[in-house]
């Protein structure tokens, strides 16, 4: 068996950490409240300098991020499980990224649309982000009759980690 330290799956490249982060389908913010860790999974979008998401202007979210704007913000891609001659040496085959930023909501509505057409292109596709507009925005309402707002994290480091080999499913 091949020991592999962990300096081995550490992702030094910044275009390899981009990539991950464009290819997550759901990312899991990291903020503090009271002292307690609190990770929060949800829809994002990456633009190869920050990481956008949205909420209600009253959720708890958006008073997490206004109390502690620092946070960090998690994706990883789940290949499958790498089988081993014994149970104990399985491995699990990954690529996870952490980046560490300032979270700041956006006020000026030029930037939400962007942000926002940027979150509706990945889920729903460019036709669909072309479709948002500017009044769109600032007149919808949740069902709770809630405004939507729209986080900016601004990436002031990142870490990546991987560990890719040969997996349950690959071998079927």
């Amino acid at each position: 068996m091949k020991t592999v330290g962990i300096d081995e799956r550490i992702i030094e490249n910044r275009d390899e950490m981009e990539e991950v982060l464009r290819a997550a389908k759901i990312g899991r913010l990291g903020v503090n409240w009271n002292g307690q860790p609190v990770i929060i999974p949800l829809n994002f979008a990456y633009d190869d300098e920050n990481i956008y998401l949205h909420g209600s202007n009253s959720g708890l979210k958006t008073e997490f991020l206004r109390n502690n704007p620092k946070v960090c913000f998690e994706v990883d891609e789940f290949f499958g499980t790498v089988p081993a001659s014994m149970v104990c040496e399985y491995d699990t085959a990954y690529r996870s990224v952490v980046a560490y930023g300032t979270a700041e909501v956006l006020s000026i509505p030029e930037e939400k649309i962007h942000s926002l057409r940027l979150i509706v292109a990945k889920y729903a596709g460019e036709e669909a982000a072309r479709t948002l507009t500017p009044s769109m925005v600032e007149e919808y309402r949740s069902s709770r009759g809630r405004e939507t707002v729209v986080v900016r994290i601004r990436i002031e480091t990142m870490t990546g980690k991987r560990s890719i080999e040969k997996t349950q499913h690959d071998s079927k």
